[in-house]
């Protein structure tokens, strides 16, 4: 299975992005997975938090799946295989996270099939605009037309993917990380705090290696 993990950042959150993807990297060349990195937008007039579709497409054909990590977002070194999630997962076209409290998606990480299905919905979710200009959560970006197209089912998202329980996939806080969690995803953070729990763990990695 050929398995790539993309991340994006831009100058705004250099200083903790080039943390994560070093910690993330050192994660993909643990269990083979290559790691893809972009720093140039793609959109001219949306927020850095919608670059991930465009990315996802155009990388989508050259692996069975792609998973997508913000850059506030980091795997535990020590953590299971995610392939393992994949598998047990097997057909549906994405793995999708939930937010805190499990009522709603969280985008900061999932998982893609690569399947046409999965491409249409990507270039719906990416490029639709009435979608996009009708956002009723614009306030989460990319993620806030998820949600309203999983609300609305629109192209039967509910019958083509998961969504796993808050803490499995990730987590936002250090109290609430589970035994196995992935990930540590430092959402809605200050640039200072990313910073200094990215480096905090980099550091504690270095070490043990």
């Amino acid at each position: 299975m050929k398995v790539g993990v993309i991340m994006f950042y831009d100058d705004k959150i250099k200083k903790y992005g080039d943390i994560n993807s070093i910690i993330n990297k050192k994660y993909c060349e643990k269990y083979n997975f290559e790691f893809i990195l972009f720093n140039e937008k793609k959109y001219k007039n949306r927020h850095s938090a919608w670059e991930r579709l465009p990315l996802l497409l155009d990388n989508i054909s050259n692996f069975n799946y792609l998973i997508w990590i913000d850059a506030d977002a980091f795997f535990y070194n020590d953590a299971n295989n995610i392939v393992d999630i994949i598998n047990n997962h097997i057909n549906v076209n994405f793995i999708f996270s939930n937010d805190l409290g499990n009522k709603n998606i969280n985008t900061g990480f999932f998982i893609v099939k690569n399947s046409q299905y999965s491409i249409d919905f990507l270039t719906t979710w990416a490029y639709d605009e009435n979608l996009y200009k009708n956002n009723p959560y614009p306030y989460w970006w990319d993620q806030g037309v998820l949600v309203d197209m999983f609300n609305k089912n629109i192209l039967n998202i509910k019958e083509n993917s998961i969504q796993i329980e808050y803490g499995v996939l990730q987590h936002f806080y250090e109290n609430d990380k589970l035994e196995n969690t992935y990930i540590y995803h430092l959402a809605g953070r200050s640039s200072d705090k990313r910073y200094e729990a990215s480096k905090k763990y980099l550091d504690k990695l270095m070490d043990i290696s």
